[in-house]
Parts: structure tokens; C-alpha cells; sequence
């Protein structure tokens, strides 16, 4: 697990080039990751494998599940497109009851991308609150707390899905392209 780290802001404007200007609007936060549920504060987890021999070929080793899983750092992305761009996914990471988000904020459209800025935000997972970096300048605050506030609330609905015995992200949490298709 990660050590804890506070809120970050960025020093300097980046540009990016595969960016877009996404209004706030309505849409949520979708798993763009492959993972399972687990205990804890923090629900997304991946299965822990160790290698083991492979009897049938001894020189390539093969990944065995040990029965247990680990919190795991996740991609998130909007429920809007298949893929998202590449300023709007967001990483989510586990730190004991908190969670840290790595977000890239759109500061202007410049040319053909934009000039973003990284935010790093805090969900405490206990409290159900989400801390900003205190020199967050006021013009991407509220695009902050509202990302913030999106990311606090999809943990939450995979905490209760979990909670009503699914062992990993239904198809209203999944991303487009990891919804399981109608045959």
C-alpha cells in the first residue's frame, strides 16, 4: 500500500495534447481496470499471484492465484465515451481508510490540446470527505470538488454493491468497453 500523501497541486500549467473540455454536466465515474472487490475501507483489489513452476515447461514459469487480494491502484474515466481522453482519466489509489486521486484539470483550450494542471485530491473514506490542496486557485476549485465529490461517490457505490455480495464491479460501475455484451 502506498504511504499517504497530502493533497498536491502542481506548480505550473501542462500542456496536453489528448485532451478535451468536458462540461461538468451529469456523468459519473466509471472502473476502466480490471479488478475484484476486497475488504477494507477501500474496495477495488486485484488478485495476488506468485509464480510458480510449470511442470510442463520449466523454463517459464506460471502465475498462481494465492487466494487473497491487495487494494489496487485503479483507472477511472466519465461514463461518456468508450475511451476517454487523456486529461479526464483519473487514478485512484488505496491508503489505509483514505484514497488519493490524481486528476488533470483543464486550466484553457489551447490549439489542438490544452493546458491542464495536476491535482492530487484526498478521499477519506471514513469520513466521506474529500480534501483539496489548500492553494488550489479558486478557478479550478469547484471543477476540483465536483470531480472529487464523483470519485467519493463511486467508491461508495462499490462499497454497497459489494456489501449486497458482488465480488466485483457490476455493469453500472464498468466503463464501456468492459460492460459485458448482450449475446
Amino acid at each position: 500500500m502506498p504511504r499517504f500523501l497530502a493533497p498536491y497541486l502542481a506548480p505550473a500549467d501542462e500542456f496536453y495534447s489528448y485532451s478535451v473540455e468536458l462540461a461538468l454536466g451529469s456523468w459519473s465515474y466509471v472502473v476502466d481496470d480490471g479488478v475484484v472487490y476486497g475488504p477494507g475501507w477501500y474496495p477495488f483489489h486485484q488478485i495476488v499471484e506468485e509464480r510458480k513452476p510449470d511442470p510442463s515447461n520449466p523454463l517459464s514459469p506460471r502465475l498462481v492465484p494465492t487466494g487473497t487480494t491487495a487494494p489496487a491502484r485503479v483507472r477511472l474515466s466519465p461514463d461518456v465515451e468508450h475511451r476517454s481522453w487523456g486529461n479526464e482519466y483519473v487514478l485512484l489509489s488505496a491508503v489505509d481508510h483514505r484514497a488519493t486521486s490524481q486528476l488533470w484539470l483543464l486550466v484553457a483550450r489551447q490549439g489542438m490540446g490544452a493546458m491542464t494542471r495536476r491535482v492530487d485530491l484526498v478521499l477519506d473514506l471514513r469520513q466521506r470527505t474529500v480534501e483539496l490542496p489548500e492553494q488550489c486557485p479558486e478557478h479550478l476549485r469547484h471543477q476540483a470538488q465536483v470531480k472529487g465529490d464523483r470519485l467519493m461517490d463511486l467508491v461508495m457505490k462499490a462499497r454497497a454493491e459489494r456489501r449486497r455480495g458482488l465480488t466485483a464491479p457490476g455493469p453500472t460501475l464498468l466503463g464501456p468497453g468492459l460492460r459485458p455484451q448482450p449475446s
